[in-house]
């Protein structure tokens, strides 16, 4: 269980760099992912809970690599712009040449 060591090791170096600077690592709502097994990781006497996915900026990352429902996520909130786009390359208040720069 190398991973497992490995991990429980940088949660600890984590840990105490940021007691020296003051900040505190809450465990409680800290979660890990892995992407090779599933371990369960101890730290001073508390189980940290491991997740499968979890969502960064805007993107959800998945433990294994698979991305077909963020795809999913994206087409759907590009069809609502798609359709106003729509409007207005069928419109006639923008002239021709104009909506061929925008394209």
């Amino acid at each position: 269980m190398k991973s497992k060591d490995n991990m429980t090791e940088l949660i600890e170096r984590v840990k105490n760099s940021s007691k020296i600077v003051g900040l505190n690592l809450n465990l409680k709502k800290s979660t890990v992912m892995s992407t090779v097994e599933k371990v369960n990781i101890f730290t001073e006497g508390e189980d940290i809970s491991t997740v499968n996915n979890y969502k960064f900026l805007v993107v959800l990352i998945t433990n294994d690599s698979y991305t077909n429902e963020e795809n999913k996520k994206r087409i759907s909130l590009s069809k609502p712009e798609k359709a106003n786009l729509t409007k207005v390359i069928k419109g006639f208040e923008i002239s021709a040449s104009t909506k061929v720069k925008r394209l």
